[in-house]
């Protein structure tokens, strides 16, 4: 059955998070399903609310359209990165709460599944210090049990073929911390635009530079054992 339009308070800013590093670095996910026949109100509402209150620091919140996968027709709405203490003096004050209690949710049928994700601090790339991607893939992933280590170490492979070239995309891996759904980790991907997909990046023969002749066959029978399915979205900046 396909899924109702939702707005959803996702995670991945991943705009230049990379550069942080705290031994937390953490964002905010929680959905919101719209009232379908306010959506112009909503995307306008949200977007003022960004502004005035989201538009730096820990507390920088982006918005992003859902156009392929499980989630098709959502909006996210990304706060972070952030680090938990940040948590203890998040925007409420000054107007925040009424603005969003009275502009923001409106426009919606309620808010679901609060969540927070922690990004790898021994894993990231990015192409540029400044980098900000308008497209975003993320790729969820359910591990098997006990074997969280061996998928971590083998992305510790791909990292390595990151470093080892000037690709024009980021990639950042995210810990599912609090809520016990059905992804474990989120794999994230940004790119500067959709002509990107047009090129071959080829890139199992980049890995197996790095790795060796038949090495990318092995990764992936590896990846099959210790994974245990996940699903792929598509994401469209909105600002």
């Amino acid at each position: 059955m396909k899924k109702p339009f939702i707005v959803s308070i996702t995670l991945m800013a991943l705009l230049s998070l990379t550069c942080v590093q705290a031994q937390n670095v953490v964002f905010e996910t929680m959905y919101l399903k719209p009232n379908t026949q306010n959506l112009k109100e909503l995307s306008e509402n949200m977007k003022a609310h960004n502004e005035k209150y989201h538009a730096e620091g820990p507390y920088t919140a982006s918005t992003w359209q859902v156009i392929s996968g499980e989630h098709t027709g959502m909006i996210s709405w990304i706060m972070g990165p952030f680090t938990f203490a940040d948590l203890d003096n998040r925007p409420s004050d000054g107007g925040h709460d009424e603005d969003w209690m009275g502009n923001v949710m409106p426009h919606t049928h309620g808010m679901t599944d609060g969540n927070y994700w922690k990004m790898w601090n021994d894993f990231g790339y990015m192409p540029s210090e400044d980098f900000q991607g308008t497209i975003m893939r993320v790729r969820y992933v359910k591990l098997k049990p006990g074997k969280s280590e061996e998928y971590r170490h083998l992305l510790s492979a791909i990292q390595k073929v990151y470093d080892a070239n000037s690709f024009n995309n980021s990639m950042n891996v995210y810990d599912n911390w609090s809520d016990g759904g059905e992804a474990d980790l989120a794999l994230v991907w940004q790119y500067p635009d959709w002509a990107t997909f047009d090129e071959d990046m080829q890139f199992w023969k980049k890995y197996e530079e790095v790795h060796g002749d038949n090495s990318w066959a092995t990764f992936w029978e590896a990846i099959m054992d210790y994974s245990d399915g996940g699903w792929t979205e598509m994401y469209q900046r909105m600002e």
